[in-house]
């Protein structure tokens, strides 16, 4: 039998013959072992030369795999629930470890129970799901994150990011956390920085009862049996983003087990910025659709002053509206970083899509009013005369402006499509898109409506050319009304629901912490929308003084109405979560 001995010791005259070399040779040394170096130096030692098995056994763990990830393979989390207390030893490790502020979290503990027959509680820990689709980096505008092609795992990059808070939209897991002093979003990474020397993530390393570990996993296994992962009663669907995370236990749920705060209802952030910038970016919309497409079918004054008037109060609405968005922004100096992301994120499409509109809209409005000056104004710019009359021709040909309608069509489309690309039940249905066509169609109606009222009264005669246009228009105010908040009552439909959805949840918060402002929503939108056009269409139009009282009463109470609509569209919508998350 070959016997190992102890290595010896270095004595007393081997310190004093080498002096401080050898010190600093064995100290520095001590500095390059790693964790694992000193535990498996220990290892040896501990087995004093016999066979068997070492007397510290019991007080480690395999924590990690022994390999790494293979083609096809990726780390992910595995969580032994027989094993968990919710002791949340893994939350502190993570915080401590990770440098957190006092509010910020990486890593919680919830609970499920029982609701019916036999009462079984069970604690569930959970973090990152370092997803194979991660809707956090598919919805980045500036590809903040990026999934290792090695390791699987997908990290943050936190000088990329701008603080949009779209990927704490795109998650179903509620794992990115918004941190307002450094105005960045931030998440688990798996520790990535231990798991590089072969050091196990914080919170699995604190576990006291082994319940966390890191495993490897099968790409082309979760993707086949992706139900199987984060597979827990209340998690998300696990289609969306196909999770990592596998949830072991020997016992089987009943049918009754749920989250223990499945019932919690809470308004979420307003993102006031938000509800700004989509009210003005669909008034600006539906003015300029409202702006092009009357004077296409000459409906509307083609004087040049009164299209100068409109085509620059549409792009400037747009240019409002844009400035606001970037008010919501952690880091608004990196604000043109947002298009990078294009080819996957509705965010950049939005975002080009209605700078291209502002750009279309402000050339046009310069254009005319390059077109009203006079010809020696122009001749001391050196523009030829011939340019000017091209472009004057563009900007008012038919195809010009049907280009205008388009693109204002685009963009409400894109900020709609930047919501229903979300797991939010309230958000992702084509009730968005009617939502916020509608909202485009009511307020650009009501402004052209001001619009033309105030002209009219300022061209006294003119009453009778338009005065069909501005009936038409008053009768549309209030079946466009109807339809919009026929649109909106269609959540409380889910107050009837058994099981405590997040629309039900939607439809609890309007009726109770947010009744309030759903019935000024209302009651804003049927004064301006409905009330006031009747009132109106029975004085008849006249084009005095009174007529353009009755357009701001229709005009302001939509807008404030549209304001409110958008500011619940937010804090009534309630996401998806992990238990407790």
């Amino acid at each position: 039998m070959k016997i190992k001995l102890k290595p010896k010791a270095p004595s007393l005259a081997t310190f004093l013959g080498e002096g401080p070399a050898l010190i600093g040779a064995y100290l520095e040394e001590q500095q390059t072992l790693t964790a694992v170096d000193r535990f498996s130096g220990m290892h040896d030692l501990m087995q004093d030369g016999f066979p068997g098995k070492p007397k510290l056994e019991s007080h480690y763990r395999d924590l990690l795999p022994l390999d790494k990830p293979k083609p096809g393979q990726q780390y992910a989390f595995e969580v032994d629930l027989d094993r968990c207390t919710g002791c949340k030893a893994c939350v502190t490790a993570c915080h401590n470890l990770n440098g957190l502020d006092e509010d910020e979290t990486w890593r919680s503990v919830g609970l499920i129970h029982n609701v019916i027959g036999k009462p079984l509680q069970q604690t569930v820990t959970t973090a990152c799901q370092h997803c194979l689709e991660p809707a956090c980096s598919h919805g980045c505008p500036v590809k903040a994150y990026e999934k290792d092609p090695v390791t699987g795992i997908v990290k943050h990059l936190d000088d990329q990011c701008i603080g949009c808070e779209y990927c704490i939209l795109k998650c179903p897991y509620d794992v990115p956390q918004y941190h307002k002093g450094k105005g960045i979003v931030r998440k688990c990474d798996m520790c990535v920085g231990r798991l590089e020397v072969g050091e196990a993530p914080a919170c699995v390393q604190a576990c006291p009862t082994k319940a966390i570990k890191i495993t490897l996993v099968e790409v082309g296994e979760v993707r086949r049996n992706h139900a199987n992962y984060a597979a827990i009663p209340g998690a998300p669907d696990s289609s969306y983003t196909l999770p990592t995370t596998r949830y072991k236990t020997a016992r089987r749920f009943p049918a009754g087990m749920e989250a223990a705060d499945a019932y919690k209802v809470k308004k979420e952030k307003p993102h006031y910025p938000l509800v700004v910038m989509l009210t003005l970016s669909q008034l600006a919309a539906g003015f300029i659709l409202a702006t092009e497409a009357g004077s296409l079918a000459g409906l509307l004054p083609l004087h040049p002053l009164f299209q100068i008037i409109a085509r620059s109060l549409g792009a400037f609405l747009m240019t409002v509206a844009i400035v606001v968005s970037i008010t919501h922004l952690g880091r608004p100096l990196y604000a043109f970083r947002a298009v990078i992301g294009f080819r996957r994120s509705w965010l950049s499409r939005e975002i080009v899509a209605f700078g291209l509109l502002q750009a279309l809209a402000a050339a046009a409005a310069t254009v005319s009013l390059m077109g009203a000056l006079p010809a020696g104004f122009l001749a001391r710019l050196s523009l030829p005369p011939d340019l000017m009359g091209h472009l004057i021709d563009a900007a008012s040909s038919p195809a010009s402006r049907l280009v205008l309608c388009l693109a204002a069509v685009l963009g409400v489309h894109c900020s709609a499509m930047v919501y229903r690309d979300t797991p939010r039940a309230l958000w992702a249905s084509r009730i968005t898109s009617a939502k916020f066509l509608l909202t485009a169609a009511l307020t650009g109606a009501a402004a052209m409506l001001t619009l033309v009222t105030a002209w009219v009264l300022a061209h006294v005669g003119s009453a009778g050319a338009f005065k069909d246009l501005a009936l038409y228009l008053t009768a549309a105010l209030p079946v466009a009304l109807i339809a919009k908040l026929g649109c909106e009552a269609r959540v409380h439909r889910h107050l009837d629901d058994q099981d405590p959805t997040p629309l039900k949840k939607a439809a609890l918060l309007l009726r109770g912490e947010l009744r309030l402002a759903n019935v000024i929503r209302f009651n804003l939108g049927l004064l301006g929308g409905f009330l006031m056009p009747i009132l109106w269409l029975n004085h008849g139009f006249a084009g005095t003084g009174a007529d353009l009282a009755f357009a701001l009463a229709c005009f302001i109470p939509l807008l404030l109405g549209e304001l409110a609509e958008r500011y619940l569209f937010f804090t009534a919508c309630v996401p998806p979560r992990m238990p407790g998350a």
